[in-house]
C-alpha cells in the first residue's frame, strides 16, 4: 500500500510514521515548518507544493494530520487558520480525488460547544473558537467532495514526538524542573495516547472502514484530574499542580468546557485499542525510558 502522510512531524504523525513502517508499507511523509530526515516538504498554503509531492508519490491512501492545532494561533491570526485548516485541506481533497486514492482526515472535539460532552459522531456541531470552525468547515469540504473518506475526530492527545510539543510532555518538563503548573479542575476531554490512535487509524485503514469515527481515550476526565495522574505516574510532586478555573487561566480563545468524544461506535470494531489514562500515561512512560527521552 503507497500512504503519503502529511503532517508526519507531529506528536500523532510521527507515531503513525514509524508504525506505517513496521508494517511495510510504501510510506512518504511530509513536514512543513520543522524539517526531519526523510521527511519531504509540503506547505498547505502553496498549491503547486502540494501538487509536487502528489505527482511524485501518486498514493494509495491520503492521511492528513497536518494543519493549525495551535488553538490561540488560531484566534490570534484566524486568516492563516482558514488558509491552512480549509483552502490547504480543498487542495489535498482535490488532489486526492483526482489520483483516486483514499482520504483520512483527522479532526476534532473542538468542533462541539463543549455544554454536553462526550459527543458521538451524530452529535451536532456547535465550534466556539476559529480553530473548531475551521476543522469542521474542512470536514464539510470532505464531506461534499470526497467519494472514499474516512474522518477521524480525536481530543486531548498526547505522546512521543523528536519535538517533544505536546501538553501532557510540557507538564512533564516543568514539574521536574520544580515548576509550578496550573490545571483546570472544570475543563473536561477524553485524553488520548498518540500510540493508540495511530493503531486505530491503521486497522481502520486495513479494513476499507468509511465515514466518521471518534477515537479518544476512554476516560472523560477534567484537566486537574489528568494532570493529577501524570504526575503520580511519573513520580513527581502533586504540590506543584494548582487548582484552577480555565477561566483564571486567561486563554486567548474559548475552550468548550465539556467536549470529548464518546467511543461506542469506534469501540465495535477496534477494542482493546481503545485506552484510558491510567495505561496511557503509563505507555508513555513506557517509552520515555524505551528511546532514552529525556524530559
Amino acid at each position: 500500500m503507497k500512504l503519503l502522510l502529511v503532517g508526519a512531524s507531529g506528536v500523532l504523525g510521527s507515531r503513525l510514521y514509524n508504525d506505517v513502517i513496521k508494517k511495510k508499507w510504501d510510506i512518504l511523509g511530509t513536514y512543513c515548518s520543522h524539517e526531519h530526515e526523510g521527511l519531504f516538504r509540503l506547505d498547505l498554503r502553496q498549491r503547486k507544493s502540494i501538487e509536487k509531492v502528489f505527482n511524485f508519490f501518486n498514493p494509495e491512501v491520503v492521511i492528513l494530520a497536518g494543519g493549525i492545532t495551535d488553538v490561540d494561533l488560531c484566534e490570534k491570526r484566524p486568516g492563516l487558520a482558514e488558509e491552512v485548516n480549509i483552502k490547504g485541506t480543498l487542495d489535498v481533497i482535490k488532489k486526492t480525488r483526482a489520483c483516486g486514492a483514499r482520504l483520512v482526515f483527522l479532526s476534532t472535539d473542538y468542533i462541539f460547544d463543549g455544554r454536553n460532552g462526550p459527543y458521538k459522531e451524530e452529535d451536532m456541531p456547535e465550534p466556539v473558537n476559529i480553530y473548531g470552525r475551521t476543522k469542521l468547515e474542512a470536514e464539510t469540504a470532505v464531506r461534499g467532495i470526497s467519494h472514499d473518506y474516512l474522518i477521524i475526530r480525536t481530543a486531548q492527545l498526547y505522546g512521543v514526538n523528536h519535538r517533544g510539543k505536546n501538553y501532557a510532555v510540557k507538564i512533564i518538563q516543568n514539574m521536574r524542573n520544580n515548576k509550578e503548573v496550573s490545571a483546570a479542575y472544570d475543563f473536561y476531554s477524553t485524553p488520548t495516547y498518540a500510540g493508540a490512535l495511530s493503531g486505530s487509524i491503521i486497522k481502520l485503514i486495513e479494513k476499507k472502514h468509511t465515514g466518521i469515527f471518534h477515537i479518544a481515550g476512554k476516560d472523560f476526565t477534567d484537566r486537574y484530574s489528568y494532570v493529577s495522574k501524570i504526575s503520580e505516574i511519573f513520580g513527581l510532586k502533586k504540590t506543584l499542580i494548582k487548582k484552577v478555573s480555565l477561566k483564571d487561566l486567561h486563554l486567548t480563545a474559548r475552550r468548550p468546557l465539556k467536549a470529548g468524544l464518546n467511543t461506542d461506535k469506534a469501540g465495535k470494531f477496534l477494542g482493546g485499542l481503545l485506552i484510558g489514562v491510567d495505561k496511557g500515561i503509563g505507555l508513555l512512560k513506557d517509552e520515555f525510558h524505551e528511546i532514552g527521552y529525556k524530559v
